[in-house]
């Protein structure tokens, strides 16, 4: 009988290799071979000790010139020849879909050759003197038009007791697809190489099962800088922890081994007529892992590892976790919304969702995956306005509820900062202070591996820095620093010895004569001093300088340390590297720019008044400080950024006066040069749009809205009676485009939930009515009931006053909402008014 060869041709193997795929994720699928080698050890019961993978990479100079290679090589138990023919064979795969990660036989062949033409395969079991050797040379095989290579015995190399051992080489040359492939994977640098396999495999690097060597350094294991879970915020929500355990299983199914094939429960063959097995497996849907809370924000770094059988599939998942597809396919942006920054993180074990061939990503169709994303984070969207958010209790929702923003520095958010004297509240720390933390994470410094330092810094945030108090000695009794003598029983805390050798008693030693024999104390100096805050010279006897009344020792008033001492470092008006296009169309070289902002007034000596800023130049930086309190800042309004611009143009302007030339008037000029600094640091903070400015009126009634229900509790009843018909559309309307059921509203009503669907209206006619509703820490920190001990003409003056105030500014604000007013008076006075309405919310 005849038949057909249906043996493809080589060409196909090479279309193969043309796969998109990272450099990265080659290296990963012949990790995953080693690895899966190590498995089927131990399932056979002959474990292997101490698991190595070593890899070598080949330098940029070798490459550059066609030399050098690739090569993995395990000590696992090794393949016999017919499964070393099985495992290079395209397409083929030996394992199961479960418990491996070389899923696809295919991956070995799509990997080995876009790294480069010719691959040698080395393998060798314990029990053998002798390998087995394939050489696989894709482009004679494609020459040949044979898929037939040849296969050598050959003994072992005296180093090698079992495992395999595969190397590349040849690069692909130019004009080919694969061409700079094996480059681009050296051009991440070994560090960074070593970094991301640490990251993908660090489930197993952790156990210390496996080491994973690259170019004779060993792959430290990912470490996500979180919270321990101990630790929590509480609100309205209850306590929710910083770090979520997760082990559940959400569901079971029976599979086929054969074909994979889904077989429904208490079967005990393949329904498949062309498969029969029954070779079954019940596979559980468990899902394990955590979700947390690093303890810092960042733009990018954030996110949830999805991992599978121990490597890590997804890093820094975000789409599946903070996106919500609602009924319409439009994507709903959940987090985050407040700013630019995220810090919710996690790593979730997926190992019976299936992936695609190359292992990119899970198949996010499958039902798998959909019971999983339902358990982990809900069916709703995140924001808890939106349609079904009260019946999301997924843990990715808890974390949203209690974590979503930084906008309470210290334990209110869990956030670290310190205590600012300017803003007479917390103030976040430094971008620089958790970088430090953070290189000292990395390093597991005690205290900070572990959140000890970090939780100190929360904690600090709240604390208003007391005055140092002593103990006296002699009865227990605290003293203000710098008390020589216990203001209660007259010990003497700070001594000194009297001068007189004849007495020698101790006395105070701010005495400046002794109690008990009457010699002066003060030592004669024969010299003047200078004084260093103002430069006078002062006689010998003097302790404060004539002029400025300073102390002897005292710091320059503008010298830096005394600067630094008195001040903290600003992020959002610092600038790492400014340049900006010249008039000749080069740019200028970087300036690091650092603002300070001051505890106390920048004085000058032998002057009344103050200066707004004051500035410290170096060759290649500006360090600014700047006090806020400074009427030209209070009352004139202007912004600091522009004198930080100012300070970067002058700089710049003196550094390139070559162009002050005729022939670049105007351009090379400080006005020009200051626009410049603005425009590419600030103008999106500095500029005040209508659209803007509407929207955060919006989400200032958005979270009068999430409070109103239970601040108003007992007034509900009458609110809603004095809804006019206008008020009740205007409800009705706003359910329905939120997707409410109209007959809810009945309950919706007697709970006071309707408060989140009424106008704007609504609330500023309940502040007329029950202004002590709002007051004394309910939705606005200021004091109504408890203003303190005074009469009552002045409470009730006070509060008319405070009613007043607040009235006016949510009206403002309401009728700018209202319409469309563009007017830049308008745009003021309405961003006036909601910054007052916004400085006292809790």
């Amino acid at each position: 009988m005849k038949t057909f060869d249906l043996t493809p041709d080589p060409k196909v193997l090479l279309a193969l290799t043309h796969t998109p795929m990272q450099p990265l994720d080659a290296l990963c699928e012949l990790i995953d071979n080693a690895i899966d080698s190590f498995q089927a050890a131990a399932l056979q019961g002959n474990p292997i000790k101490n698991q190595l993978i070593l890899i070598n990479l080949p330098k940029p100079s070798d490459i550059q010139i066609g030399s050098g290679r690739v090569s993995i090589r395990d000590n696992g138990p090794g393949l016999s020849k017919e499964k070393a023919e099985l495992a290079l064979r395209a397409g083929f795969s030996g394992n199961n879909s479960y418990d491996s990660l070389g899923l696809f036989g295919m991956g070995f062949n799509i990997s080995t050759g876009k790294i480069g033409r010719k691959t040698r395969f080395f393998t060798a079991q314990k029990e053998e003197k002798q390998g087995i050797e394939v050489i696989v040379d894709l482009e004679k095989m494609r020459s040949a038009k044979t898929f037939k290579v040849p296969v050598n015995d050959i003994s072992k190399p005296p180093d090698f007791t079992s495992g395999t051992n595969i190397e590349i080489s040849e690069w692909w040359p130019d004009g080919n697809p694969n061409s700079g492939f094996v480059k681009k994977l050296v051009q991440y640098g070994m560090p960074k190489v070593r970094q991301e396999i640490g990251r993908r495999y660090a489930s197993f690097l952790r156990k210390k099962d496996i080491q994973i060597i690259i170019n004779d350094e060993k792959c430290e294991p990912y470490e996500h800088c979180v919270w321990n879970e101990k630790r929590f915020v509480e609100n309205k929500h209850g306590q929710i922890h910083a770090k979520i355990l997760i082990d559940k299983t959400v569901g079971a199914q029976t599979r086929c081994l054969s074909c994979n094939g889904l077989v429904e429960s208490g079967k005990k063959k393949c329904p498949n007529a062309d498969c029969g097995s029954s070779s079954l497996r019940t596979i559980d849907e468990k899902i394990h892992g955590w979700v947390g809370i690093q303890r810092f924000d960042d733009p990018t770094r954030f996110g949830i590892d999805l991992i599978r059988n121990g490597r890590a599939i997804r890093i820094g998942e975000k789409s599946a976790f903070f996106e919500f597809i609602d009924e319409f396919k439009e994507a709903i942006k959940d987090y985050p919304i407040d700013g630019p920054y995220g810090r919710i993180v996690g790593e979730i074990h997926l190992n019976h969702v299936p992936v695609d061939f190359l292992k990119q990503d899970f198949q996010r169709s499958s039902p798998e995956w959909q019971r999983a994303m339902e358990y982990l984070r809900g069916n709703s969207s995140l924001q808890p306005t939106k349609p079904g958010a009260e019946l999301n209790v997924s843990p990715v929702f808890r974390l949203f509820q209690g974590y979503r923003r930084v906008r309470k520095i210290g334990r209110g958010d869990m956030y670290m900062g310190y205590w600012s004297e300017v803003k007479n509240a917390p103030d976040r720390i430094s971008r620089e202070v958790e970088k430090e933390y953070y290189d000292k994470f990395l390093q597991k410094l005690p205290g900070f591996y572990d959140d000890t330092e970090w939780w100190k810094l929360v904690e600090q945030a709240e604390q208003r820095p007391l005055e140092e108090l002593i103990t006296c000695p002699g009865c227990n009794c605290e003293n203000l620093k710098g008390h020589d003598v216990c203001s209660i029983c007259s010990f003497i805390l700070n001594k000194k010895t009297c001068i007189n050798t004849k007495c020698k008693k101790e006395i105070a030693a701010s005495a400046k004569s002794c109690q008990f024999c009457g010699e002066s104390q003060v030592p004669e100096i024969i010299l003047p001093w200078k004084c260093n805050v103002c430069g006078k010279n002062n006689p010998a006897e003097a302790a404060t300088c004539a002029d400025c009344a300073s102390p002897q020792d005292s710091l320059p008033l503008l010298s830096k340390e005394r600067l630094f001492g008195l001040s903290n470092k600003s992020d959002d008006l610092s600038i790492d590297a400014c340049t900006i296009k010249l008039a000749d169309g080069s740019y200028s070289n970087p300036i690091k720019i650092e603002s300070y902002i001051m505890k106390e007034p920048l004085r000058v000596c032998g002057r009344s008044d103050t200066l707004p800023q004051f500035s410290l130049k170096n060759p290649d930086s500006i360090v600014i400080f700047l006090d806020l309190q400074h009427p030209l800042f209070k009352s004139l309004k202007v912004r600091p950024e522009y004198l930080i611009s100012s300070e970067a143009a002058l700089f710049i302007f003196d550094s390139n006066r070559r162009l002050s030339g005729s022939q670049n008037e105007g351009i090379h000029s400080l006005a020009f040069l200051t626009w410049q600094v603005l425009n590419k640091r600030w103008r999106s903070a500095l500029e005040e749009s209508p659209e803007l400015l509407r929207k955060d009126i919006s989400s200032f009634f958005m979270s009068i809205r999430e409070k109103a229900p239970s601040i108003l509790q007992d007034k509900i009843e009458d609110i809603y009676g004095d809804l006019g018909e206008a008020n009740i559309k205007v409800l009705v309307d706003n359910m329905l485009s939120q997707g409410v059921n109209i007959e809810s509203l009945k309950e919706l009503k007697n709970s006071g939930e309707f408060l989140r669907f009424v106008d704007e209206s609504v609330f500023i006619n309940s502040f007329k009515h029950y202004p002590e509703k709002f007051f004394d820490g309910h939705f606005w920190n200021n004091a109504w009931n408890k203003i303190g001990d005074v009469s009552e003409s002045i409470r009730q003056n006070l509060q008319s006053r405070t009613k007043s105030l607040y009235l006016n500014c949510l009206e403002d604000v309401n009728t700018f909402l209202k319409n469309k007013l563009s007017d830049p008076i308008t745009i003021q006075r309405a961003r006036a008014s909601l910054l007052i309405l916004q400085k006292e919310v809790m």
